[in-house]
């Protein structure tokens, strides 16, 4: 059996991964779960699973007792319970900037699978992340549909023979509808998949799927003038790998997060049983695809601009500026326009500089959000 070490188990992402392995509760333990402020469910899982270890990541709440479990707190957390369960898995689902310190000391302590969907470490340090993983005999699983799905067309395949590869993108709930009062309410209600309330709010700016054409170019060493972006309303199709022979492979299924979870928790060699629903071919006829109208999503194309410019503290600002506005947004503190306005004026009086640490990640983050609070107060 493997051992499982989940990190943000009460998300979606991870409610949905120990959906799975209850499916297959023969083939993995859970070892260790991690969450930030839903304790009444991280209850309910450390006991259904019973286990070991967990971490509630935040110094706010130290009163929580679970009988014969291990129970750490705050961040540090997150790196104690990886060195105490030492699993053979890893799964990062933590949201933001927060997922970086743990994924970069998983990496450290070699942990053989790494199971990620905690995009935003990918597009603030992905070069770093390559320099640790160089050497290192360490499977780095991509659990967003998209990356699953490009993951499967190139495992028999050279990657000097792709051509293009394309990234679909449901289009957010913003796509065909005109949603003239963008409450939260309506923005988090994603048309096609089920998933929390920052990443629903990223895919209706469409900054979600800018971060993933950043993940593509780290995750496979592919140059991004080699990945291209495609509306496709159904989310049946996840990605196109299109080859210099004329070839173009696909990888589909019914948008549902078990699918591209289990192929993860299975490292890409075997197959498990997951629950989802099987593909009907015949849905295949009402699918249609159009290129993004960056008119409308002035966002994905601002962050696409600022990956492929040399200075990666863009991508950082970008990040950390979204983080602040989108957690404001959905507390209602801020309109849905603001996060486009504030992030637009952060980025076009950024100083943008080469990062090559850890500490100048977070030099940059913290600079930045502190400006945003700044720019908010001025409004």
């Amino acid at each position: 059996m493997k051992k499982v070490l989940i990190l943000g188990s009460t998300g979606s992402i991870g409610q949905n991964v120990l959906n799975v392995i209850k499916a297959n509760k023969d083939k993995f333990k859970v070892v260790g779960l991690t969450s930030k402020s839903n304790i009444k469910l991280f209850k309910k899982q450390i006991e259904e699973f019973d286990v070991p270890y967990g971490c509630i990541a935040s110094d706010e709440t130290k009163d929580i007792n679970i009988k014969s479990k291990k129970i750490l707190f705050s961040e540090n957390g997150l790196l104690e319970i990886i060195e105490l369960t030492k699993p053979d898995i890893l799964v990062n689902s933590l949201v933001g900037i927060k997922g970086l310190k743990p994924l970069l000391y998983a990496i450290d302590k070699n942990i053989s699978v790494i199971a990620l969907a905690n995009k935003e470490s990918i597009v603030v340090a992905g070069k770093l992340i390559q320099e640790r993983l160089k050497n290192k005999n360490i499977r780095l699983m991509p659990i967003d549909s998209e990356h699953s799905a490009i993951y499967q067309c190139l495992k028999n395949e050279n990657i000097k023979n792709i051509e293009k590869i394309t990234i679909t993108a449901s289009g957010g709930p913003l796509f065909k509808s005109k949603i003239k009062n963008k409450t939260v309410e309506k923005i988090v209600a994603h048309p096609v998949w089920k998933m929390g309330k920052k990443i629903s709010v990223d895919s209706a700016t469409m900054v979600n799927k800018g971060f993933e054409y950043i993940e593509a170019h780290y995750l496979f060493n592919v140059p991004y003038e080699k990945i291209d972006i495609l509306i496709h309303p159904q989310a049946i199709i996840h990605s196109f790998i299109k080859l210099i022979d004329g070839s173009v492979l696909a990888c589909m299924f019914y948008p549902d997060m078990r699918i591209p979870i289990s192929y993860a928790l299975g490292c890409g060699k075997e197959r498990i049983l997951n629950l989802a629903k099987k593909i009907d071919l015949l849905t295949l006829n009402k699918t249609k695809f159009y290129k993004p109208d960056y008119k409308k999503f002035p966002l994905l194309k601002l962050l696409l601009d600022c990956a492929k410019e040399n200075k990666n503290s863009y991508l950082v600002a970008f990040n950390a500026a979204n983080e602040v506005l989108v957690e404001k947004f959905v507390n209602k503190e801020i309109n849905f326009y603001t996060i486009h306005k504030v992030i637009k004026k952060i980025i076009h009086s950024h100083k943008p500089k080469q990062i090559n640490s850890v500490e100048e990640i977070f030099e940059v983050d913290n600079k930045i959000r502190k400006k945003v609070q700044e720019e908010l107060m001025a409004d």
